[in-house]
């Protein structure tokens, strides 16, 4: 039997629903393999090709972009990827509520769609107007549609308790993509030039992606008969399923907008967002700038993925073991630090120290902020709440990229936009104080409060 447990802070600004339950009896014959990891699987995939592609190639087209479509501009370039991420922003509120009450398939088919015949269309692009036009719209709804948001929004509906490492394995995917596609991009577009690089991009993304997504993608465990972390594991932990009342809870995007913990997610990931997005732009051409070759800068961005991928696993077992605050400030100073390393980087040997920090760093980044927003204001908004999120990150994510780039051309180096973007990262420490703690740990602080009954 469970229990349920004393509400937190914020359900004071939350309406109260009935908590989730399982719509089926979880003491059904428990199947053997928990088809949740094949979604998780599916959305590695995803994460590959998917952002993983865009994420970690788009530092190396830049050079090559503004070259060919601004007159060596990289800060115009720079200009084009905000663009997307506005159009993302504005579409993200109304998307996360369909993703809470529909069908994530659905929306993840359209942009795998939209997102290939933007590469295709990339490729033909002949001025810098064609490129605002592709990568804000195309880009824009497409990457919203296909994203993170998504196929998290699908593995909520799927894991509880393994929640933490669920999504640790899932975004795996693009850190994967971060460590082969910076030297296989760089060879390519050597060899064949940029254009042809989206070319292939736009055949290997739709090839790939949409018949397993259209085969295999399941949006609950209900639509097959099984219910959130398995039966199996639901039979064999009994005193483990404590039900969480917020976790039911339905937000309107008023309410997010009066609640301390959802401003405190946006000064975090808000800060790591923009880091992350001006960094992959922009550190490729700074390690060139230090003297490095193209194969070896490539090299270093696949250091930096390599770290990210080994440090998600650790991210998730942190997080279900000891909650959020812990591991999103020693994310926060890791990426801190690593960007202070850049700045002072000389050598090839001193950039691999930097990325291997940052790419631990960062390796938290996409987890956790799905696992900050689940655990502070519940799965069942959790879509809505972080489209609504997107809006708070915009201003972040506008301002860094175009003002690293107008550094740049105005000094010839990066040095100190890096160094601003570090400060930054410490301010947002601040953050984790206000969100709750979530896995294990804040299970176990509620058991205890409730004399351990259950």
């Amino acid at each position: 039997m469970s229990a349920t447990l004393k509400p937190c802070l914020i359900q004071d600004i939350a309406i109260r629903t009935e908590p989730t339950i399982y719509s089926q009896d979880p003491q059904s014959p428990a199947p053997r393999f928990f088809y949740g990891w094949a979604i998780v699987a599916i959305c590695m995939l995803l994460g590959f090709l998917g952002t993983g592609f865009f994420s970690y190639s788009r530092g190396v087209f830049l050079p090559s972009l503004a070259e060919t479509l601004a007159e060596g501009s990289r800060l115009k370039i720079s200009l084009g990827f905000s663009w997307s991420a506005i159009v993302g922003a504005l579409i993200s509120p109304a998307l996360g509520k369909f993703l809470d009450r529909h069908s994530p398939k659905r929306v993840i088919l359209i942009g795998v769609s939209l997102v290939s015949m933007s590469y295709l269309f990339l490729g033909s692009a002949q001025s810098l107007w064609q490129f605002y036009l592709i990568i804000g719209l195309g880009f824009g709804v497409g990457m919203s549609c296909m994203g993170g948001m998504a196929w998290h929004r699908c593995i909520i509906f799927w894991f509880d308790h393994w929640r933490g490492r669920a999504i640790a394995f899932a975004v795996m995917g693009a850190s994967l993509a971060g460590i082969m596609m910076p030297p296989l991009v760089t060879a390519l577009v050597d060899a064949y030039g940029w254009r042809v690089g989206y070319y292939i991009f736009a055949g290997s993304t739709f090839v790939s992606l949409f018949p397993v997504v259209y085969w295999f993608m399941k949006d609950r465990p209900e639509d097959i008969d099984e219910v959130r972390d398995g039966r199996r594991y639901v039979q064999s932990h009994p005193a483990d399923q404590v039900t969480i009342e917020e976790d039911g809870k339905i937000w309107t995007w008023q309410l997010l907008l009066r609640s301390r913990a959802f401003w405190s997610i946006g000064l975090i990931f808000g800060s790591m967002v923009c880091v992350f997005t001006a960094v992959m732009l922009h550190l490729f051409g700074h390690l060139l700038d230090l003297g490095l070759s193209t194969q070896e800068a490539a090299l270093i961005l696949s250091i930096t993925a390599m770290f990210g991928a080994l440090g998600k696993p650790l991210v998730g077992w942190l997080s279900d073991t000891f909650g959020a605050r812990f591991t999103i400030w020693l994310g926060l100073l890791s990426q801190a630090l690593a960007l202070l390393l850049f700045t002072e980087a000389t050598s090839f040997w001193s950039s691999a120290l930097a990325a291997s920090v940052y790419g631990f760093g960062y390796s938290g980044m996409s987890p956790m902020r799905t696992f900050a927003m689940s655990t502070s204001i519940g799965s069942h908004s959790f879509a809505l709440g972080t489209g609504v999120l997107r809006w708070v990150e915009l201003p972040f994510v506008l301002v860094a990229s175009p003002l690293a780039g107008f550094i740049y051309d105005a000094t010839g180096s990066y040095q100190i936009a890096f160094s601003i973007l570090s400060g930054l990262l410490l301010v947002a420490c601040i953050g984790p104080f206000f969100i709750s703690v979530g896995g294990a740990a804040e299970r176990k602080r509620r058991q205890r409060e409730m004399g351990g009954s259950v």
